[in-house]
């Protein structure tokens, strides 16, 4: 099978798995109405005889913000939004709700005055209130307030050292946790006595509920002793702000016990790696592909991923008709000072393993369409791309070596371009290996789009999304 027909395959699957976690296409399902009242994935939403606060945060909030206004009617209540700078938001949201914006993934003013505005209305609820949080990936970020006693630029040189160092995401949110005023249950802290409802789009391996968002709504599992250690073990607790380190040492000795607001709180997972991973696993099957998905979460150094992938592929015979599906979030430890992010340094350093081979593809994409610091979703590579590299005058060995995989990618034609996708629920990565197509009732296995219109923009040369996940409202 040609290689181009293996990577468009690969795009629609990953096209696939984005749009099973859209939230147009998750929240009204989710919720029901019955003699009960309001049940969102089988959560009580209860009916209140006073103000019902409903903030949607996160990469996802525009879509979530969105598809309550639909479900919900009449009854949806003040609405509030937090989103990065550029995700779009629909004008019927615009109309309804309050929107305000951060950076992601380093916090910016913008998000702090978003976060304390947020906290300052949260903080107004009495017992005869409800809040609703509607929560994506992204909110760490966005929720850039910090604590009493620390700056905008503490949390900021913190958490730009903790993403450089490669540190996964529980030992970031170890120590962001205690850094935010919202984070580790400060935002349920903040609406107390009022009930807090929380629905989420899990962007974290396993779900682990403190670590989406820093768990604004949920008591945190760590305390700053915790978050010490990590600092220490990374070797950064001499590297960060030093009033960093004295907020967390003040903090390590005192004790933990269970609050009143937890006793109101509830938490319900709309849709997670995990459902985009099946999704996308959907999508080849139904095109006759031979599937396996990989259970275990896609994790670790990028870069030694990418090689062990291309080396499985590799041990794929040719004429199988193979597809491997992988979920996770990989990280990568920064020496360079290229242009990137981890799918594309994943799939960068798959194509180096890859060099010269044919019938093979791999596509490693975030689902938020957002690659590190780079218009690019990802990438999609085979057995080519390293000579498009070369063809283009870069030396892919040494743009590995700094980290400047976007750079190359691009040049080459192979990132992936999708725009914001407006859901996030980590990465996808989709291993082809081709042989000939079998019958499978489809003439093409790539879908119609869920929505119409953008396509995404980016570096010259890349390739432009064809999986339908992106498109204006």
């Amino acid at each position: 099978m040609p290689d181009e027909t293996l990577r468009s395959a690969a795009e629609a699957a990953f096209g696939a798995a984005v749009r099973a976690v859209l939230p147009e296409n998750l929240l009204p399902a989710a919720m029901v109405r019955d003699g009960r009242g309001l049940r969102l994935a089988g959560m009580e939403v209860p009916e209140v005889p006073g103000r019902r606060l409903v903030a949607a945060i996160g990469k996802a909030a525009p879509g979530l913000a969105a598809a309550w206004l639909t479900a919900a009617g009449e009854r949806s209540g003040e609405l509030f939004v937090v989103t990065p700078h550029g995700v779009p938001v629909p004008p019927g949201v615009e109309r309804a709700a309050v929107v305000r914006r951060g950076a992601h993934p380093y916090p910016d003013a913008a998000g702090e005055a978003a976060a304390r505005e947020l906290l300052a209305r949260v903080g107004e609820l009495g017992e005869g209130d409800l809040l609703v949080v509607l929560l994506s990936g992204g909110g760490s970020a966005l929720l850039a307030a910090p604590e009493e006693g620390l700056a905008l630029a503490d949390v900021l040189a913190t958490t730009r050292l903790l993403l450089e160092a490669g540190a996964p995401i529980g030992a970031v949110n170890t120590v962001r946790r205690q850094l935010l005023a919202a984070g580790g249950g400060g935002l349920a802290r903040a609406a107390w006595p009022a009930p807090v409802r929380t629905a989420l789009i899990s962007d974290v391996p396993g779900d682990p509920l403190p670590d989406i968002a820093s768990g604004p709504t949920v008591p945190s599992p760590t305390t700053a002793a915790d978050a010490l250690e990590v600092l220490e073990r990374l070797g950064l607790a001499e590297r960060v702000p030093p009033a960093v380190v004295e907020f967390l040492r003040g903090r390590a000795g005192l004790p933990v016990a269970p609050e009143p607001w937890e006793r109101k709180a509830r938490t319900v997972v709309l849709a997670n790696n995990r459902s985009a991973v099946e999704a996308a696993a959907a999508h080849l099957r139904g095109g006759g592909w031979e599937v396996t998905v990989v259970p275990e979460p896609l994790t670790g150094e990028a870069s030694v991923r990418g090689r062990e992938l291309a080396a499985r592929a590799l041990g794929i015979p040719a004429g199988d008709r193979t597809a491997l599906v992988f979920g996770g979030e990989t990280t990568v430890t920064v020496r360079g000072r290229g242009r990137g992010g981890r799918n594309q340094e994943l799939a960068l350093a798959a194509a180096l393993v890859l060099e010269g081979s044919r019938g093979r593809v791999l596509l490693a994409a975030g689902t938020d369409g957002i690659d590190g610091v780079t218009p690019h979703a990802g990438a999609v590579v085979d057995g080519e791309t390293t000579a498009r590299i070369r063809a283009a005058g870069h030396d892919p060995v040494a743009a590995l070596a700094d980290n400047d995989a976007g750079t190359v990618l691009a040049a080459a034609g192979d990132a992936l371009v999708t725009g914001p996708t407006g859901t996030n629920v980590c990465d996808v990565t989709v291993v082809l290996v081709g042989g000939e197509m079998r019958k499978s009732g489809r003439e093409d296995v790539r879908t119609a789009p869920a929505r119409p219109g953008r396509r995404g923009e980016g570096a010259q040369g890349c390739r432009r999304w064809r999986g339908g996940a992106g498109g204006e409202e």
